[in-house]
């Protein structure tokens, strides 16, 4: 439980589907956390990167935690202000998916979600981390890591078409992206292993874009990854693995399939990389647990489901 709370509000005015939601009464939300004992500033995001300004303002100034009330893209720019502070995450989730929310099994009303806030319960998640190898440069994410196909698709989807329908803007340009594309094969070295793949998701969590299952024994409470690798050269392959993914999870039997569990991994090529939704650049990059884990304010309630059991990592 947590006593003599300080938090920042942090919210994204311009957040989820165009016309979907009433604008956020950040007034509103502020007079409930107080009544409840929690001393609370609001301050609305005004661009890319400035959620991450904010929380990196809250850990100067001595806030005990930081509110995000947004969708998974404010949630991850905060953390790159939060990675390895003390502070406490809470969350009101009004995005377009809400993966990390629903990961958590976090109420998506406000009002329920504040109630939780409210209450104070925290559970430890570790995040990834991307490191690019030319610049050094660091990328947390709490989802997933994604190289080839998915960051081929993200790069092509038009921020007006998610503004008006959602998560459906990632299937209509990921099934029109798949008829032209063409599977360029890249590098993953883990635990002293080299493997050749044309698809990598490198998971921290059992959901991938919503309801779909990549890595589905990845757990945000466990420090290790859920490494998902695909080999194959044929989009009719895809689309045939894009219906295990709907519908559960991929067999870890099927032919050119791996799944590894690794704590670190290493991907050399030239494609393209996506970590929670944003694209971020391209291979040669690195990726590891953070080193300190992150509190999240979450439901007193226990997640019913167990981890699954986890295939080794070697061949």
């Amino acid at each position: 439980m947590i006593s003599e709370r300080r938090a920042l509000l942090i919210f994204n005015p311009r957040t989820g589907r165009y016309k979907a939601r009433r604008p956020l009464q950040a007034d509103s939300v502020c007079d409930y956390l107080r009544r409840h004992q929690i001393e609370v500033e609001p301050a609305a995001t005004a661009g890319p990167g400035h959620a991450a300004d904010l929380a990196r303002r809250a850990i100067r100034e001595g806030y005990t935690e930081v509110i995000v009330c947004g969708g998974d893209g404010t949630i991850n720019e905060a953390v790159q202000g939060l990675a390895g502070s003390d502070l406490r995450l809470g969350i009101i989730a009004r995005g377009t998916g809400n993966v990390l929310a629903r990961e958590l099994q976090l109420p998506l009303h406000s009002r329920q979600a504040m109630k939780v806030i409210a209450a104070g319960h925290t559970r430890g998640i570790y995040l990834g981390c991307a490191i690019d190898d030319a610049t050094k440069a660091k990328r947390y994410f709490f989802l997933m890591a994604g190289i080839g196909l998915d960051a081929s698709v993200v790069s092509q989807v038009r921020p007006g078409l998610k503004k008006r329908i959602g998560k459906a803007a990632f299937w209509y340009s990921g099934l029109r992206h798949l008829t032209g594309w063409e599977p360029i094969p890249f590098a993953v070295m883990v635990d002293g292993h080299r493997y050749d793949a044309t698809f990598a998701a490198i998971g921290k969590s059992a959901r991938y874009g919503g309801n779909l299952s990549v890595t589905p024994r990845a757990r945000l409470d466990d420090p290790s990854f859920e490494i998902c690798l695909v080999e194959s050269r044929s989009r009719l392959r895809y689309l045939q693995l894009l219906s295990h993914v709907m519908r559960g999870g991929i067999p870890a039997d099927k032919p050119g399939i791996r799944f590894l569990h690794a704590t670190r991994a290493r991907a050399e090529g030239t494609v393209g990389v996506q970590v929670d939704g944003e694209l971020i650049g391209q291979l040669p990059m690195s990726f590891e647990i953070a080193r300190h884990s992150l509190e999240v304010i979450v439901s007193s309630t226990p997640p019913s489901s167990s981890p699954a059991r986890r295939p080794s990592a070697r061949p």
